[in-house]
Parts: C-alpha cells; structure tokens; sequence
C-alpha cells in the first residue's frame, strides 16, 4: 500500500509541477507571437520610458507593450482618452489603439512615481 501512495504522491507533483511549467511556456510563446511595440517605463530620474519617441501609421492599429524597470507607472494618452492599468515592475500591460490622423501626440504617466513624475513622457509621431 504504500507504494501506491509514493508512487500517486509523484504523479501529483509532476501534474502541478507541469502545469506550472506549461502556462509559462504558453505565455512566453503568446508573449513572442504578438506584433507590438515594446515600451519600458522608468522614473525620470533614471532615463525616463523607452522608446520616448515612437512613430506610428494614420489608420494601422497600435498594440503597445509597457513595462517597467523600477516601480509601478501608468499611461495616458490624453489625445485619444486612453488610461492604462497600472504597469508594474515586471510585468506586462497591453494597450490598442488606432491613431485616425497624422500629428504628434503625447504620452504621460499618469501614476506618481517619482518626486520628478510630472516629467515622465514621451510622444508619438504619426505619419
């Protein structure tokens, strides 16, 4: 009998250990397959989000990809009324959107993250 048991215990840490397993690997195939911009968020101190220049095409959806290196950002692009979830450290926040004319926007970060947080932006310029 209790080789039975020994042998049901490692069944289940292999299924929780390969569930676990799976579902990064799921991510982390989505994660390459997505065609979006990668944005990564930083304190104004330390270099400020990355690209803070991105060009974009009138009428193509945008899928932006935001992350961020030290603490927990947000984004606002005031033009098109987009509010971000939280970005935090680590992580991934995706946002979409269709720029409809040509002009340069701006982005903000919209969650105080520094006692310089009012300088955390960048632009997008859509062609």
């Amino acid at each position: 009998m209790k080789t039975l048991e020994i042998f049901a215990n490692i069944v289940i840490v292999i299924a929780l250990v390969g569930t676990a397993v799976a579902i990064f690997v799921y991510e982390g195939v989505l994660e390459s397959q997505r065609d979006c911009i990668t944005i990564r968020f930083r304190q104004y101190e330390r270099g400020n989000p990355t690209p803070n220049t991105v060009k974009l095409k009138t009428g193509e959806e945008v899928c932006l990809r935001l992350t961020s290196e030290d603490t927990t950002h947000g984004l606002n692009i005031p033009d098109y009324g987009i509010d971000s979830e939280p970005i935090h450290p680590g992580k991934w926040t995706y946002v979409y959107f269709t720029p409809e004319e040509s002009g340069t926007i701006s982005f903000v970060c919209n969650i105080v993250c520094s006692p310089m947080h009012s300088r955390v932006r960048g632009k997008f310029v859509i062609e």
